[in-house]
């Protein structure tokens, strides 16, 4: 987790740079769309943790977290953007090696959010970097997944349950031109609105966003 911090810091930095140096007019927009990869720390390791192998069976746990998002916005107001974003993320709990087989369980999180975004500065300010803060809510539905591969037989066992959710956080965009540009975000996800919900943790997404539609301040 520390090096992905880092990481994350030396993107930022970079971000930074260019856009202190970029000589670009960006003209606001008021609508677009993103794809975002993401990395959620649902069970709140610093690492992914790996138990002692015995004989012929070993577990893994808590390995993975990586997902996906796609995402819309529309501005309602000059302080105001309306965002809907759905997305999908994997955990494995544990995988166990064994004579006969392989078994494996995994976690799938697949999030439909709605909630607002406020960007911290203007509305018709027109520099490249543009950061903003954003919470909402929405349904999580997560589905614990079995799979059990012995003797040349597979057998799947899939529990599901839907469990509502909200989340907190804050972002950046990059503009590269008017109408693409680059998207840094962090969530904390309160599963069951509860910060200390198992799956609860934060949720750090980079991505690669789209806009269009010509914002007037005022209109």
């Amino acid at each position: 987790m520390k090096s992905t911090m880092r990481y994350l810091v030396l993107i930022g930095a970079m971000l930074l740079l260019a856009a202190a140096t970029a000589s670009a007019q960006i003209k606001p927009k008021s609508t677009g769309f993103g794809l975002r990869g993401s990395y959620w720390n649902m069970h709140g390791r610093s690492m992914p943790v790996w138990h002692v192998q015995h004989g012929a069976e070993y577990d893994l746990m808590d390995f993975g977290g990586a997902g996906g998002w796609l995402y819309f916005f529309s501005r309602t107001s000059e302080s105001w953007f309306l965002e809907f974003q759905f997305g999908g993320i994997a955990d494995v709990i544990e995988q166990r090696q064994l004579p006969e087989g392989e078994e494996t369980r995994v976690l799938a999180v697949m999030p439909v959010l709605l909630g607002l975004r406020h960007p911290l500065l203007s509305a018709n300010n027109t520099s490249a970097l543009r950061p903003y803060i954003a919470f909402g809510g929405g349904p999580y539905w997560f589905a614990d997944i079995l799979v059990q591969d012995r003797y040349n037989n597979s057998d799947v066992a899939v529990n599901s349950t839907l469990r509502p959710g909200a989340y907190a956080g804050g972002g950046l965009d990059f503009m590269l031109s008017s109408h693409v540009g680059l998207n840094f975000d962090v969530k904390y996800h309160f599963i069951d609105l509860n910060a200390h919900h198992a799956n609860s943790g934060y949720e750090y997404a980079l991505g690669l966003q789209f806009c269009w539609g010509d914002y007037q301040p005022g209109r």
